[in-house]
């Protein structure tokens, strides 16, 4: 098959892990595969490396913008109908809008959908939630297949006019990696994430202003965003800069879980987090906001530990629970180990979704 992948930006956060891995297998099961995504990030840096080819549309980003998106859906527009794909897969709410009705206007066979989380979900004024949740509803409407990554994510519109039998669950899928000596000395408390206000820094930010003063402990944040300035800043405002160490982007960042005693989710919304699958993977005791699909994966006091959103009190007094009981957060992880190596099969992800393809 000829398959064409869409994704709205090309930096590497879990939309585009997931197109990284459904593409580079795709490839390798002999597909014609070709990825086409806003910009030049590392997305498209990993998938060159992969041979993989690449089309970026100029100036395309997350932001709607009037004026400019206009040329920009005209792009995408001109490579469908150059390309011609039996299977256009696209994935994130922008490119499911403009991949939709392009899609559409040049009868493409095949088209799916992957919603990867809902934007009517964040934190967002009133009216922009009501315009969002219209257009996504058009964009599952008219998709061949719309697949939900977790449960919470079908349930959240399964009662949606006319979508019922359009959405399919299909989980998120991970492999075993390799972890990296440990190079962190002390406790450390981390997490992998995009600093982006959804991802509920801030919330973590200020439970450790209160750790911090009857711990000794490091907080390492790594991952790059548009909100690490406010982040930064808000660190020398609670006084506790000397002990947060925001690394930025890291290649191959999993690797680096090695290095965390304790690994905090603090999330406002998610869908299916692939940084709590590798949290999983590598054995570690995980403290995550009860949100989205991520109950799925921690079952709380069993193999992890859920705290509310927003509520800072009660993740501090879970890191709290966590750093004096060794034992416990060997045996939360262990168990979460077990729990993710049976229920998020890469080999299922990518052959289930390959099944929606034909």
């Amino acid at each position: 098959m000829k398959i064409l992948y869409g994704i709205t930006k090309s930096n590497f956060g879990g939309a585009q892990r997931y197109v990284f891995d459904l593409a580079r297998e795709a490839k390798k099961r002999g597909h014609d595969v070709a990825v086409l995504c806003g910009g030049n990030g590392k997305l498209v840096e990993k998938l060159k490396e992969e041979n993989i080819r690449v089309i970026s549309i100029p100036g395309f980003g997350r932001d709607i913008d009037l004026l400019n998106d206009a040329p920009r859906l005209l792009f995408i527009i001109k490579t469908l109908w150059r390309e011609r794909p039996d299977v256009f897969h696209i994935n994130s709410t922008k490119m499911g809008g403009a991949g939709i009705f392009s899609g559409k206007l040049l009868s493409i066979k095949k088209i799916i959908f992957t919603a990867h989380g809902w934007a009517f979900n964040e934190p967002r004024p009133w009216w922009q939630k009501i315009l969002i949740k219209f257009f996504t509803w058009w964009t599952i409407l008219w998709s061949h297949k719309t697949i939900c990554v977790s449960e919470k994510t079908k349930k959240d519109i399964e009662k949606w006019p006319f979508v019922k039998n359009k959405l399919e669950v299909i989980y998120n899928g991970i492999e075993s990696f390799e972890l990296l000596p440990r190079t962190e000395e002390g406790f450390v408390v981390g997490t992998i994430s995009e600093l982006h206000k959804v991802k509920g820094l801030d919330v973590l930010l200020n439970a450790w202003s209160k750790f911090i003063k009857s711990h000794q402990a490091k907080l390492v944040i790594i991952g790059e965003g548009e909100e690490r300035e406010n982040l930064e800043n808000m660190a020398k405002k609670l006084d506790i800069s000397d002990s947060v160490n925001f690394r930025g982007f890291v290649d191959n960042a999993k690797a680096h879980l090695s290095s965390f005693d304790i690994f905090v989710l603090p999330s406002r919304s998610e869908a299916m987090p692939y940084t709590l699958l590798e949290a999983g993977i590598s054995g570690k005791a995980v403290i995550a906001t009860s949100v989205g699909g991520v109950p799925e994966v921690i079952e709380n006091g069993i193999n992890g530990i859920l705290v509310p959103k927003e509520d800072s009190e009660t993740l501090f007094s879970s890191l709290v629970l966590l750093a004096k009981d060794p034992e416990l957060r060997e045996r939360l992880g262990q168990t979460l180990r077990k729990s993710v190596e049976e229920k998020f099969s890469f080999k299922q992800m990518i052959e289930k979704t390959e099944k929606l393809y034909l």
